[in-house]
């Protein structure tokens, strides 16, 4: 008994065993991450979430429209301007004239605390010296101005959310100072914490006398220089452990890395990493016992229930969590592998789970018009997808701490 993975190949479906997975399941390589996770047109709202700083996007429309309408689905467009270079513009080597008369344009109607120049793959292949322009901009006006590479060849060295990390440190260096260490950073990029957070509230009851800066929820550019002197950074996901990572090298500030978890053991493990991190003593037996209260009795309602997951990256975590429950998962839906994934599909293995993991580029058509008609529970965007006649579970894009992500689902699987 074990898992099994489905891969189409020229007219037809293998059945992979889940030894061969790792070799037929594509696994998270350093490009896989760059498209999967480090989308350059999402990442235009990392940036323009911190107030003061102002985003100018040189290049053709049809790179730049994808900004806007992602900083506009966030309300966050008001400080995005969209230079428009055409193809003669470059050609001709006007764009970089252009550019500056709209750098001089911005500071000087604007009040701005710091810009960021996003560039498109034409100057990263001719390798366009910027250096000139900034340098005056930041000596006449005296605001820094920094060039952020976009597009798919800017991956090739260095992911683009590792890449804004580092403009974010040259920006937090100004704001240094020697006052005393009074407050704590949360660093994530998935938006300020919902008011019913659990980690809003252990940080309401113990944390009363010390400011909570959440990078995502910033009230002003002074604020985020702030954030260079916290004296405890939580982060809450990839890009805030990287963020801390970054700030720890550079001002030893600590770091406390917090990120959502669906398993037990990881979630106990958390609990006790933010005790010893804000050195208090607090008991959460009442959230372990609502835990094992609620995943009894889903258990027992939806015996012989059909269950598929499908949520992006953490589809496996999730699907080992649910079969640890008691909640056999019947269909895996997944696009890519990494080392931890490998983790929990040996566990799934060694469980004698008999899920089936259908690769999302490969399934074929005949499979997703009536393979999945069985299933009862989808639950993520992508199972839900592929299973239509099935109970939907939407996951909220929302940071959940501690019990309260694995709580939610199965209070909708129910």
């Amino acid at each position: 008994m074990s898992c099994s993975v489905y891969i189409k190949t020229s007219s037809w479906e293998e059945k992979i065993k889940l030894a061969d997975i790792e070799a037929k399941l594509p696994l998270n390589s350093f490009f896989d991450r760059g498209i999967a996770e480090d989308d350059c047109g999402e990442l235009v709202n990392l940036a323009l979430c911190v107030r003061g700083i102002d985003v100018l996007a040189a290049g053709p429309s049809s790179c730049s429209r994808v900004l806007y309408f992602r900083a506009a689905k966030k309300r966050l467009n008001e400080r995005l301007f969209l230079l428009q270079v055409s193809s003669h513009d470059f050609a001709a080597g006007k764009h970089l004239e252009k550019l500056e008369e709209a750098l001089e344009g911005l500071v000087s109607s604007r009040r701005s605390k710091a810009i960021i120049v996003y560039i498109t793959c034409a100057d990263i292949l001719t390798g366009t010296d910027f250096v000139g322009i900034t340098k005056r901009i930041e000596t006449q006006y005296g605001i820094p101005v920094k060039i952020f590479e976009r597009g798919p060849l800017s991956r090739r060295r260095t992911l683009p959310k590792e890449r804004l990390g580092d403009i974010f440190i040259d920006l937090l260096q100004r704001g240094i100072s020697q006052e005393e260490q009074c407050h704590i950073n949360v660093l994530g990029d998935a938006g300020k914490l919902p008011q019913y957070s659990g980690l809003r509230q252990i940080f309401r009851n113990y944390c009363s006398s010390e400011k909570i800066r959440e990078f995502a929820a910033l009230d002003s550019y002074e604020e985020f220089e702030d954030l260079a002197n916290g004296k405890l950074n939580i982060a809450l996901d990839s890009f805030g452990y990287d963020l801390a990572v970054r700030m720890r090298k550079k001002w030893d500030i600590p770091l406390l890395y917090l990120p959502a978890q669906y398993n037990m053991k990881d979630i106990k493990h958390s609990y006790s990493a933010l005790m010893e991190g804000l050195q208090v003593t607090w008991d959460y037996s009442q959230d372990t016992h609502e835990y094992h209260r609620l995943a009894a009795g889903v258990t027992d309602a939806l015996d012989g229930k059909r269950i598929a997951v499908g949520i992006g990256p953490r589809s496996f975590e999730l699907a080992h969590t649910l079969e640890l429950i008691g909640l056999p998962v019947e269909v895996i839906f997944a696009e890519t592998a990494n080392k931890q994934d490998m983790t929990y599909i040996e566990a799934l293995a060694f469980m004698g789970s008999k899920a089936e993991v259908y690769l999302v580029s490969n399934i074929a058509f005949e499979t997703q018009t009536r393979g999945f008609e069985g299933i009862d529970i989808a639950i993520g965007e992508k199972a839900a997808f592929y299973c239509l006649t099935s109970k939907e579970v939407l996951l909220s894009v929302d940071y959940h701490f501690g019990y309260e992500g694995i709580l939610g689902i199965l209070e909708g699987m129910r």
